[in-house]
């Protein structure tokens, strides 16, 4: 093999590596700019809510405290959620949910875990200051986890799941308000 049939096989063997060693900046830029839409949920919060009756969970009020922060590189957010014991809930609530964007699916991801288990949900993109996440089991969507915006100091979130008749209900709704 002569030296130019050599140097033209070495550039299409070097090539998709060079081309993918210059998109890395540039695909980290994608997810820090996609994960910076969801900075209204940094900082401490004091939130108050309500989860509603479904299942085998009866009505009650909550209050909690939150904490947003960039993590792993600020390719995520941590949103750590602390619900308070009271007599009318012995049972509070605990959750670590990461919110990132992962470019393969083109998807904003979340991933939550609490005193049940683990889940994610995924949505592909978010409206205004609001983003929407479905969770699915078995190809099928059976739950929203909605986060909105209000105003600097101001965020809410709502959730909703298919109940066992397979209608979709409120399960739980609190506003948060920043702290610092």
């Amino acid at each position: 093999m002569n030296h130019t049939a050599l140097a033209m096989l070495a550039a299409l063997v070097c090539f998709p590596i060079l081309v993918h060693a210059n998109d890395a900046p540039r695909q980290e830029s994608d997810v820090q700019s996609r994960v910076d839409k969801l900075s209204f949920l940094l900082g401490d919060w004091n939130c108050a809510g309500r989860v509603f009756a479904h299942g085998k969970i009866s009505a009650h009020v909550t209050t909690a405290q939150a904490h947003g922060t960039k993590v792993v590189g600020n390719h995520w957010i941590l949103f750590r959620y602390d619900e308070g014991k009271t007599a009318e809930n012995p049972k509070p609530f605990h959750i670590d949910q990461y919110f990132g964007y992962d470019l393969n699916s083109k998807q904003f991801v979340s991933v939550a875990l609490d005193m049940r288990g683990s889940f994610s949900e995924t949505t592909p993109e978010m409206t205004g200051d609001s983003i929407s996440f479905d969770e699915m089991t078995d190809g099928k969507i059976v739950a929203h986890d909605s986060f909105s915006k209000k105003s600097e100091d101001e965020i809410s979130h709502t959730g909703r799941s298919l109940n066992n008749e397979g209608k979709w209900v409120e399960t739980d709704e609190e506003i948060c308000r920043k702290t610092r």
